[in-house]
């Protein structure tokens, strides 16, 4: 089984693309969970309470029904029951922090709904916040940190960086899925964008040092990628 973290605004849709027609009807998308729509408290306990589910439940169901592939967006601590399975592999795709940053916060404005958004994104929109309040907040301090709750990104026996999407998809595709591709997916991309979102030298260090966390667990991914080569 695959179990396939989307992390907001890492590729994680175009990848999904992929799974989708590789996996078809043995694929599972898990995206109930919507953890940053809930308060720290909130999310931790249901992350609980779900992984206590799959234990006496949800592992016989899925292997009933030949579930082959899990993708979506939720904490993967709720299916950590697996890590000591070795026909299991846990992958994900990351993003520079603070690219990724900004794409949720442009994203989240363009995209906003007032009847189907999250409370943090009716927040953010209604209260017009600027990037550097969304940058500087709590709620999206060290935001891969907060994904990986009590789940070590040591974990992932596959990281892609969107930064070489096509490369590390092709890898992936023919290391874990044993064939080639020729046509990479990209969906849910700003066309509109024409420059980097941010450029301010100072903003940048004091972001990096704010989100120095997440900046660790990336340069563990970009590592874990180098050492491919090797």
């Amino acid at each position: 089984m695959i179990i396939s973290l989307h992390t907001p605004k890492a590729a994680g849709s175009s990848f999904k693309k992929l799974l989708e027609k590789e996996f078809s009807h043995s694929l599972i998308s898990d995206y109930k969970d919507k953890p940053f729509n809930k308060n720290v408290e909130r999310r931790i306990e249901d992350v609980k309470f779900k992984r206590r589910k799959l234990k006496y439940f949800y592992k016989l169901y899925y292997k009933c029904i030949g579930i082959e592939c899990i993708h979506g967006h939720f904490l993967p601590y709720g299916y950590d029951i697996y890590l000591n399975n070795p026909d299991t592999k846990f992958i994900t795709w990351l993003r520079d922090p603070l690219q990724r940053l900004a794409s949720n916060y442009f994203y989240w404005f363009r995209a906003y709904n007032k009847n189907k958004s999250g409370d943090l994104h009716k927040k953010v929109v209604e209260e017009n916040w600027s990037f550097e309040k969304f940058a500087f907040s709590e709620e999206m301090k060290n935001f891969y940190n907060q994904f990986l709750y009590k789940f070590p990104i040591e974990n992932f026996d596959f990281i892609g960086l969107t930064e070489f999407f096509e490369d590390d998809l092709k890898y992936f595709s023919e290391k874990y899925l044993n064939k080639k591709i020729t046509h990479v997916p990209i969906t849910n991309i700003n066309i509109n964008k024409t420059r980097e979102y941010y450029d301010d030298p100072i903003l940048i260090k004091e972001l990096k040092e704010f989100h120095s966390v997440d900046y660790s667990i990336y340069n563990f991914a970009i590592q874990k990628r180098n050492n491919r080569f090797k």
